[in-house]
């Protein structure tokens, strides 16, 4: 197109190798992760091909929410065999900084507990920028 772009159709992780690492600057994945077999490894690229400073924005269901507690096994969240990994705000963090992110953003109203989606938004480290 005019505009430019590239489709890939791979794994996520096959899909990110073609690009030259510290590539990108943004990074979404909007509900994406819970269905992702191996995400530490993917957010481990990601991290590779990120550029100093860049980010990922995060949407994923909210294991922690009040609803799954309450509906059980019928919460929405529950999406057998489309969802194959469930976060809750600190398994997230910990798969975050376990890549080598540093999660710039998850407030209480981004992981409210009456919401069944929770999203983050993380940071590649920049010790040039001051961004630790």
């Amino acid at each position: 197109s005019q505009l430019g772009g590239k489709v890939i159709h791979d794994s996520a992780v096959n899909g990110i190798k073609q690009f030259k690492p510290s590539f990108f600057n943004l990074i979404i994945m909007s509900s994406y992760l819970e269905h992702e077999i191996q995400p530490l490894p993917v957010l481990r690229h990601c991290f590779e091909h990120c550029l100093e400073g860049g980010y990922i924005v995060i949407k994923v269901p909210n294991y922690a929410c009040l609803n799954r507690m309450v509906r059980g096994a019928r919460w929405c969240g529950f999406r057998w065999p489309d969802h194959v990994n469930y976060f809750t705000p600190v398994t997230l963090s910990d798969i975050a900084h376990r890549a080598g992110f540093k999660v710039l953003r998850m407030n209480m109203l981004d992981r409210h507990p009456l919401s069944d989606s929770m999203y983050a938004v993380l940071q590649k480290p920049d010790p040039a920028r001051g961004v630790t």
